[in-house]
């Protein structure tokens, strides 16, 4: 059975109804050990999943229904190997906009038609596709819930140094830390 198919305890518990069928081509499926993921407390599972599913493209990977009154636990989300979002509902009213910023790496290609599927579905905040000051192009969302997540696409050629102002390095662009 596949995860997407039932809650991971196969309690049968009710569970987020607007996620995708199927994976977007190219998003890992598989179980692995995350070496890093972020973790939002949101007020609405449904809305959540909704926003992150059909406005940003993200998969609905596994749910889990523990909590005591039988409904989801926890909804973990993905959009590429490493880019693992769980969602849970939040113990007390969140407050708006907590300061969350998470960043995930995006191709420029894909910006424009994220921001347009995310400013569609009507839930959140879109901001850009815009340059920023350090050569990225970066497209802000903000979640029901004022979660910032900002999909950061590299430019086309790596900028130089002198070419962005007021920018100075003390690292060698390309090299590898020593461990």
């Amino acid at each position: 059975m596949h995860e997407t198919d039932t809650d991971m305890n196969g309690s049968g518990a009710a569970r987020p109804s607007a996620a995708p069928a199927e994976p977007a081509e190219g998003v890992d499926t598989s179980i692995y050990g995350m070496p890093s993921f972020s973790t939002l407390q949101v007020r609405d599972l449904d809305i959540a999943v909704r926003w992150y599913t059909e406005g940003l493209g993200m998969h609905l990977l596994a749910t889990m229904g523990n909590r005591e009154d039988g409904t989801t636990a926890l909804v973990h989300l993905r959009r590429w190997r490493y880019q693992d979002l769980l969602l849970v509902p939040a113990a007390d009213l969140v407050e708006y906009g907590s300061g969350l910023t998470l960043s995930m790496a995006a191709n420029l290609r894909e910006l424009d038609e994220l921001a347009a599927q995310a400013r569609r579905i009507g839930l959140g905040q879109v901001l850009g596709p815009e340059q920023t000051a350090w050569g990225t192009t970066d497209l802000r969302t903000t979640d029901p819930d004022g979660h910032t997540v900002i999909f950061t696409a590299p430019p086309a050629s790596r900028p130089q140094a002198d070419d962005l102002p007021g920018f100075t390095m003390d690292f060698e662009a390309g090299a590898s830390p020593d461990r």
